[in-house]
């Protein structure tokens, strides 16, 4: 069984996938040969034996057992089309997902990680990006982007008039948003008229340029978040992605449908969209207030 495992890996290897990934294929593998070793089980049965099992075991999250039934699968498969072990059908097996509640950030740390992003500065430099920063952060919130829809954001996919931006979401999904209030819309103008102090090379059409006059990376939108999450003395764990989920909950605290939440988030399954019901303790809180069994 070893052998047949080492040879699966280098053929992966030869595939150009990453580090992480053969670990994750090698560690997967090892774990299989170890319950058959332990169980007694020969290549043939260890493999359907192995699946049933990872179906029961409770100590692995869904997430680790799905990608070790890729893994099992996978490796069948190179088995089968070596001719290495006699044909079978793999039981079928299915992960449940487990159910994860969205992270999110109150309305006053939102409020404090705003002001500090748009605190004094010292230096005209330091002014220009706080500028841009204030602005990507004020997109984040307002708008509940992904932190990829703002760096994908070219020049001509805001219209200053009426405030339109076309969003290009997972597998280029398009949708327009609007920035409906003012102050949004002037931040955006601020940052604009000084856009060309980071020099953007010749051609780039992005809207938001990092310091050398590219398009900005994802990860430089988390530092910037990160910097001023620090500074605001925000919750350490926080991540961008949790002002995405804040802006749905409080959409839906304040009255705005799940089907309306779906088409401004771009979430292409309502199923994705309902999760917010389950954290939106002001809805539960008025639906008890008017529906409740007990009233006094």
């Amino acid at each position: 069984m070893e052998k047949y495992i080492k040879s699966f890996i280098d053929l992966k290897k030869l595939q150009n996938l990453s580090s992480s990934s053969i670990m994750a294929y090698t560690i997967d593998l090892e774990k299989f040969s170890q319950f058959c070793l332990e169980s007694n089980l020969t290549l043939t049965n260890g493999i359907a034996e192995y699946l049933v099992f990872l179906e029961s075991y409770p100590h692995y999250k869904a997430t680790t057992k799905s990608r070790k039934l890729v893994t099992i699968k996978m490796f069948h498969s190179y088995l089968n089309q070596n001719q290495l072990i006699e044909e079978q059908i793999l039981p079928l097996i299915k992960i449940r997902k487990e159910k994860r509640l969205p992270k999110t950030i109150s309305n006053s740390d939102i409020k404090r990680l705003l002001l500090t992003a748009s605190g004094p500065t010292k230096s005209n430099k330091k002014r220009r990006d706080q500028i841009r920063n204030f602005a990507i952060l004020n997109l984040l919130v307002s708008l509940g982007l992904r932190i990829c829809e703002i760096c994908n954001l070219n020049l001509n996919d805001y219209n200053q008039k009426d405030g339109q931006i076309k969003i290009f979401g997972k597998n280029k999904k398009e949708r327009i948003l609007f920035l409906t209030h003012s102050q949004d819309r002037q931040l955006l103008r601020d940052y604009l008229k000084i856009r060309d102090q980071f020099s953007p090379i010749d051609s780039e059409t992005a809207l938001f340029l990092n310091k050398y006059g590219n398009r900005f990376s994802i990860y430089g939108i988390e530092n910037i978040y990160y910097k001023y999450r620090d500074l605001a003395d925000i919750p350490k764990l926080s991540t961008p992605h949790h002002l995405r989920h804040s802006f749905a909950t409080e959409l839906l605290n304040n009255g705005a449908s799940i089907r309306d939440i779906q088409e401004l988030l771009g979430h292409s399954n309502i199923t994705t969209t309902e999760i917010y019901v389950e954290v939106s303790s002001t809805r539960k809180k008025k639906v008890l207030s008017k529906y409740g069994v007990k009233k006094y």
